[in-house]
C-alpha cells in the first residue's frame, strides 16, 4: 500500500508531507483548492512525462516521492529483485523535475528510465480518471478491460507470442526481398563493396593504433630535436651539462660531510642523483637511437589514414567500424547467395506460423466470449443500483478469422448497452447520455477493480454526474472495494465522503504575494462538518450538521 506521499516545489504547493491509511481515504475541497495536485503527484511519480510549467513559481526544481509497503506483495518484490532494486520491505519511488524541463526518477535510490518506472506502477497503483467515460468510446480500451478480467492470462500470452513468431518471419521475407524478387544488382554492388575493403587491406586494421602510427611519424624530427636537445643539456655538454654540475656538488659534499656528519644525507641525495641523471641519459640514448624519420613511412601511413577515411565516408561508417561493415557486407552476401533456398524454407514457416497463430487466436476468442458473458452479467447487476434499473450491459465478441494477424487476436469487441425495456443492446457511444454513459463507466470500474490484484486504487471525481441514493451506493461500493485493498478516492459528494475510513481536506490560502494548498487529515468531528458543507454549502443549520453525523456514524 501507499504510505507516505511528499511534494515540494509542484504548482501551488509548496511542501507537504501526507500519510495514508489502509482501508478508503476520500479527498474533498473547494473546486480550484488544488485536489488534483495529488494526483498529479502520483502519476509523475509513475512515469508520466513531466512539464516545467507544473514547477511552483520561484522554484528552480521540483521534488516528488511516494513510499510504498509492498511486505504482502511478492510479485512487486520479485520484479525489484529481478531488476536489481529491491531494498527489502519498502519501496521508494522519487522523481525530480527542474525548471528546465529536465527530471530524473528514481527506485530505492537508484536512477531509472520512465520505462522501468511504468513498470513499476503496474505493481502499485491504479488510477481511474474522472474522464474514463470518454475513454470507454475506444474500441481498444475496451479490448483493455475485457483482457485485464479474464481469469488467467495464458492464452492473450500465447496469442501474443505466436503474433511476433509470426511478424519476425514476415520481416525477415521483407528483408531477404525488399519488394523485389532479383536482387541481382545489390549483389554487384556488395561484391564491389567487399572487394575494395579487402584491396584496401583495412578489415583488420586497427583505426586507433593507424592514428597513433601517423601522430609519431608526422612529429618524428620534433621528437628527436627536443631529445637531442636535452640530452645535450643533461649529459652530453662537458661541464655545462647538469650530470657535471652534480658532480662537482656532490664532491664538494662530500668533503663538507667530512668537515661535519650532519650534511651526509644530502650528500648521499646529491651522489644518487648524479646517478640517476647518468642512468637516464643512457635510457635517452637508446630511445634517440631507435627513432627514424623516415619521408616514406609517413607518405605510406597518410595515404592508409586517407584510404580508411574514404571507404568510412563511402560505406557511412566511422573508420573504427569498418571491420564490422565488411563482417555485416559479408553476411549480407551469404544471405543473397542462398536467398532461392531460403526463400522456398520461409514461405512454408510462415504458413506454419500462422496456422498456430489462428489457433492461438481461437483459443483466446473462447476465453473471451466466457469472461464476456460473465463480466457483462456482473456490469448488468451494478447498473441497477446506480440508478439504472433497465439497463442490460453485454459485450459483443466477433470472431474475424479471415483478418490479418494482429496483436492482440482477431476479435472485435464492442461494450453494448440498453437503458430502455425492450430495446435490444446497442454500441454504447450510441444510445448512452451522458450521465448515462458516467454511471456505466463507473459501474464498470467497480465491477473491474474486485478482479484486480492491484493494491492502491485511486478514483479521480468518477462519481461526477450522479447524486441522491445512487451516490450512496458508489460509496457503499468503493468502501466495500477497500476491505482487502488500499483506495484514494477524490469526490465531490457527501454521501461517498461519508464511508471513507480517513478523511483528507483540501485548502487554499493566499496572501499578498503567493497561493499555497495544504492537506489535513480531519478527525471526527471535523469531517461531520465537512460532510455537512458538500451537503448545506457556507451556512449550516442543526439539520445539516445533524445529517452529516447521522451519515458519518452510519458509515462508522
Amino acid at each position: 500500500m501507499l504510505k507516505s506521499i511528499d511534494i515540494k516545489g509542484l504548482a501551488v504547493v509548496d511542501q507537504l508531507s501526507l500519510d495514508l491509511e489502509q482501508g478508503m481515504t476520500v479527498l474533498t475541497g473547494e473546486t480550484g483548492a488544488g485536489k488534483s495536485i495529488l494526483l498529479t503527484a502520483m502519476k509523475l511519480c509513475l512515469g508520466e512525462r513531466a512539464d516545467a510549467s507544473l514547477l511552483r513559481p520561484g522554484v528552480s526544481k521540483a521534488d516528488l516521492s511516494l513510499d510504498f509497503d509492498i511486505t504482502t506483495l511478492p510479485l512487486c518484490q520479485q520484479w525489484l529483485i529481478n531488476n536489481d532494486l529491491d531494498d527489502q520491505s519498502d519501496c521508494l519511488v522519487r522523481r525530480t523535475v527542474s525548471a528546465d524541463g529536465r527530471s530524473k526518477a528514481y527506485i530505492n535510490g537508484q536512477v531509472v528510465n520512465l520505462k522501468t518506472l511504468q513498470q513499476l506502477s503496474e505493481h502499485l497503483i491504479s488510477i481511474h480518471g474522472q474522464h474514463a467515460h470518454l475513454d470507454l468510446l475506444h474500441t481498444n480500451k475496451q479490448r483493455q478491460l475485457l483482457d485485464a478480467y479474464l481469469p488467467e492470462q495464458t492464452a492473450r500470452v500465447n496469442c501474443h507470442k505466436s503474433f511476433e513468431i509470426w511478424r519476425t518471419l514476415n520481416d525477415e521475407l521483407l528483408h531477404l526481398t525488399d519488394g523485389n524478387e532479383d536482387n541481382d544488382s545489390e549483389k554487384q554492388l556488395l561484391k564491389y563493396q567487399i572487394s575494395e575493403l579487402e584491396q584496401a587491406d583495412v578489415i583488420q586494421l586497427d583505426y586507433d593504433e593507424l592514428v597513433q602510427q601517423h601522430t609519431l611519424a608526422s612529429n618524428m624530427s620534433r621528437i628527436i630535436e627536443i631529445s637531442e636537445r636535452q640530452l645535450n643539456t643533461l649529459y652530453e655538454a662537458e661541464s655545462q651539462s647538469v650530470h657535471n654540475q652534480l658532480s662537482g656538488a656532490a664532491q664538494e659534499l662530500e668533503l663538507l660531510t667530512d668537515l661535519s656528519p650532519d650534511f651526509a644525507t644530502v650528500s648521499e641525495q646529491i651522489q644518487e642523483a648524479s646517478i640517476q641523471i647518468q642512468e637516464a641519459c643512457r635510457d635517452l640514448r637508446i630511445q634517440i637511437d631507435k627513432q627514424e624519420d623516415d619521408p616514406e613511412q609517413l607518405n605510406l601511413l597518410d595515404r592508409q589514414l586517407s584510404t580508411t577515411h574514404e571507404l568510412a565516408r563511402k560505406l557511412h561508417v566511422e573508420p573504427q567500424q569498418l571491420s564490422d561493415k565488411y563482417d555485416e557486407l559479408i553476411a549480407r552476401l551469404e544471405l543473397l547467395d542462398n536467398r532461392n533456398e531460403r526463400l522456398a524454407s520461409i514461405h512454408q514457416e510462415i504458413l506454419v506460423a500462422e496456422e498456430n497463430y489462428r489457433k492461438n487466436a481461437e483459443q483466446l476468442h473462447q476465453v473471451r466470449l466466457k469472461s464476456a458473458s460473465k463480466l457483462g452479467k456482473a456490469i448488468t447487476k451494478t447498473l441497477k443500483t446506480l440508478g439504472l434499473p433497465d439497463g442490460v450491459f453485454s459485450i459483443d465478441v466477433t470472431f474475424c478469422p479471415h483478418d490479418k494477424p494482429q496483436k492482440n487476436g482477431l476479435d472485435d469487441i464492442a461494450f453494448q448497452v440498453s437503458t430502455n425495456p425492450g430495446m435490444p443492446p446497442s454500441p454504447i457511444g450510441k444510445v448512452a447520455s451522458g450521465g448515462e454513459l458516467s454511471r456505466i463507466s463507473l459501474a464498470i470500474q467497480v465491477v473491474t477493480t474486485q478482479s484486480n490484484t492491484t493494491p492502491t486504487l485511486v478514483f479521480d471525481e468518477v462519481d461526477a454526474g450522479i447524486g441522491g441514493g445512487v451516490a450512496e451506493t458508489v460509496g457503499i461500493c468503493l468502501r466495500e472495494i477497500s476491505t482487502n485493498r488500499q483506495v484514494l478516492c477524490v469526490t465531490h459528494l457527501p454521501q461517498v465522503a461519508s464511508q471513507g475510513h480517513q478523511h483528507l481536506f483540501v485548502s487554499k490560502h493566499k496572501d499578498a504575494t503567493q497561493t499555497k494548498t495544504q492537506i489535513n487529515t480531519l478527525n471526527k468531528n471535523e469531517r461531520i462538518h465537512e460532510v455537512a458543507r458538500m451537503l448545506g454549502g457556507i451556512d449550516l443549520s442543526d439539520k445539516t450538521i445533524a445529517h452529516a453525523k447521522e451519515m458519518v456514524e452510519k458509515a462508522i
